[in-house]
């Protein structure tokens, strides 16, 4: 079967410590590994993955190019994550040790959102729809 040129494949992050970020992804944001080995691991959530690949590994991939995280960087991008309850998420992961950067609000377009950040740097964002 051929791939239609439009279909997307997993975002891949580059991450320092795969071990810590696994746990992020899982106990976190609820995604369970799919599959791993020593340099990468792919978590899903339903249909939808994310590759995380360390960045040795990463700098095999990107021949030529330093990879590295965002951290302590200007945000460049932000990953979302449609929740049912976004204050439910916040109160449950602030209770595990999650840091917000501010408390859920309510935006002009619909949704209530809230931002956290992984080990790396990554930025989520939750959000759920406003009836």
């Amino acid at each position: 079967m051929k791939e239609s040129s439009s279909t997307f494949g997993p975002p891949v992050l580059f991450v320092q410590d795969l071990a810590r970020s696994k746990v992020f992804y899982r106990d976190v944001l609820g995604l369970q590994p799919a599959f791993e080995d020593s340099t990468s691991v792919g978590m899903t959530l339903g249909d939808h993955m994310v590759l995380l690949v360390t960045v040795e590994s990463g700098q095999e991939l990107l021949a030529g190019q330093a990879p590295g995280t965002p951290l302590g960087q200007r945000p460049t991008n932000v990953f979302n994550l449609f929740v049912d309850d976004v204050d439910e998420w916040v109160s449950r992961l602030s209770a595990i040790g999650a840091h917000f950067l501010g408390a859920p609000i309510d935006r002009p377009w619909g949704r209530r959102t809230a931002h956290l950040r992984d080990p790396d740097g990554f930025i989520w964002e939750l959000s759920q729809s406003i009836p």
